[in-house]
């Protein structure tokens, strides 16, 4: 009986003490679990487009692009990209607007406004100085199962552009869409509607024409004196266009070949704000500062 009553105490202790460890365990795993769950909605949440922060905004983008739409490959053509390509290529060469799309799933957009500032500044769009300076702006198309919804980024170089008039285009490119369902159709309408307004406020920046200075040659000598000065001059020309001839047959056949432009020479640039050659040339020209969104 003493034996009993001396088991008892401990197989209660020891019951104890594995209710304890289950009980700690289970606290353990809960909380790790809570925790791992917090921090991946904290990722998930930072990683939206329009909730991050300077300098990249959480973009991880090309900054020279080879079309101004951006992410429009799972929802338009690229005959469609192409056609827009044409419109904003003539705005940004005017030195009117550096005009970007951004077409995006609405599960990658968390603060819609301003992923389009975002987006703007982070692809450095506008003209960094001169009289068209911060003339970036930006349309974000945020596309969901059964319409889109269109919001933009204004540089701050572009005063002129009016929050109505913008909300008009928005809304005219939403029906668009919801008329057949068409972003093709839906980037068309946008782009004209925008080169419309945008043309109507800012005119094309045109480099002055460079003015000739006329010189007046003094006259030739008359009578036998000036058919000698013409003829000499004929002379010379023509021996010298003879050694030249000689010199550049010289030249190649000790295989050296005239480049008349130069192996480094850098030409007038690329009209499209992008400073590489090849299909990557659109892109901002370096000033990204905007001032709103809608």
């Amino acid at each position: 009986m003493k034996l009993i009553l001396d088991i008892l105490p401990a197989r209660r202790g020891i019951w104890l003490i594995v209710s304890s460890a289950v009980v700690v365990f289970t606290l353990t795993f809960s909380l790790a679990i809570y925790f791992t769950s917090a921090r991946a909605s904290a990722i998930t949440t930072t990683s939206l487009c329009g909730n991050g922060s300077a300098p990249d905004y959480g973009f991880n983008y090309n900054q020279q692009q080879a079309h101004w739409t951006v992410g429009w490959q799972n929802y338009a053509s690229e005959v469609a990209v192409t056609e827009v390509d044409k419109v904003l290529d003539r705005l940004n060469a005017d030195l009117i607007a550096q005009t970007m799309i951004l077409i995006l799933p609405q599960e990658q957009v968390g603060n819609r406004v301003n992923c389009a500032v975002h987006f703007l500044r982070y692809m450095q769009l506008g003209q960094p100085d001169g009289e068209r300076k911060d003339n970036g702006f930006v349309f974000l198309i945020v596309v969901d199962s059964t319409r889109i919804d269109v919001h933009y980024g204004v540089g701050l170089g572009l005063p002129a552009l009016t929050a109505s008039e913008l909300t008009t285009l928005n809304r005219s490119t939403e029906e668009a869409y919801q008329t057949n369902h068409s972003l093709d159709e839906a980037l068309l309408t946008l782009v004209q509607s925008f080169d419309s307004v945008a043309r109507n406020k800012y005119t094309p920046l045109i480099s002055p024409t460079p003015t000739f200075e006329t010189i007046t040659l003094p006259p030739l000598p008359s009578g036998n004196l000036g058919i000698l000065t013409v003829c000499g001059l004929l002379c010379l020309g023509i021996i010298v266009l003879l050694f030249l001839v000689w010199l550049f047959s010289m030249l190649a056949r000790s295989g050296i070949t005239f480049n008349p432009s130069g192996s480094g020479s850098r030409g007038m640039g690329n009209p499209f704000g992008g400073g590489n050659n090849g299909p990557s040339s659109r892109g901002g020209s370096g000033s990204g500062r905007s001032g709103r969104g809608n």
